[in-house]
């Protein structure tokens, strides 16, 4: 971004004195711009922190439930197989 030095104010400076307010606009005008996008930057990742702990957890519960309809199906296969093979022995024997 260019500065402009509106003409009254270069007439009243001088070219000198103008050439400097501009490069010292065009220097402003920089560091607000590194600013805004560093402050964006770190807002930006705060937010993704967030939301990734929050997804994490939620993953997280998500397992532990699966872990449990696992554990549960897996106690009723057992628990039938054993019923099933007791039945085969009765009859055997």
């Amino acid at each position: 971004m260019k500065a402009s030095v509106p003409l009254a104010l270069r007439n009243q400076l001088g070219g000198l004195a103008t050439g400097a307010l501009e490069a010292h606009l065009e220097e402003y005008a920089q560091e607000v711009e590194t600013d805004v996008l560093s402050m964006a930057g770190e807002r930006f990742e705060r937010r993704l922190a967030e939301e990734l702990g929050a997804l994490r957890c939620e993953f997280h519960r998500d397992l532990q439930a699966i872990r449990v309809d696992l554990l549960k199906w897996s106690f009723l296969f057992w628990v039938g197989q054993l019923g099933a093979l007791a039945g085969v022995i009765a009859v055997l024997t």
